[in-house]
């Protein structure tokens, strides 16, 4: 421990002795382990406290990877989305060219022109009704 030997701690105990007296060593020797035992206890908590910030800090990594990957999921999932919704709207325009190619006379009575009124529907079933004023 600390690079030192036997000899050197029986010099630095018969020193001890010699230096604080018979009556007072027995308390030094106390007061010395509760010393060793409080500067343990701190390292042994600043330990655990670094293990949990160094945990809590690998937690941190780990949540911002998982982020990242719903982020990149997320935009597969638009672009996807915004794919389909492309297709479909080119479908529908296919759909409406196709429609107005197939009945030109449809498509232009459909149209309402601004310039000019609209015009009366005529029901070619039925002849029309004359009135006594109009012979």
């Amino acid at each position: 421990m600390f690079g030192i030997g036997f000899f050197e701690i029986v010099v630095v105990l018969i020193v001890a002795i010699i230096f604080l007296g018979p009556e007072k060593f027995p308390q030094a020797l106390v007061d010395l382990a509760r010393f060793f035992k409080a500067v343990k206890k701190a390292l042994n908590e600043a330990k655990e406290t670094l293990d949990q910030e160094l945990h809590i800090e690998s937690l941190k990594q780990e949540s911002l990877e998982y982020k990242k990957l719903f982020d990149t999921e997320q935009n597969k999932l638009e672009s996807a989305f915004n794919k389909e919704v492309r297709d479909l709207q080119q479908v529908q325009e296919d759909l409406k060219t196709s429609i107005a190619h197939a009945n030109p006379l449809d498509a232009l009575s459909t149209e309402v022109r601004a310039d000019e009124p609209p015009r009366p529907k005529v029901n070619l079933d039925k002849p029309p009704s004359l009135d006594k004023h109009d012979v």
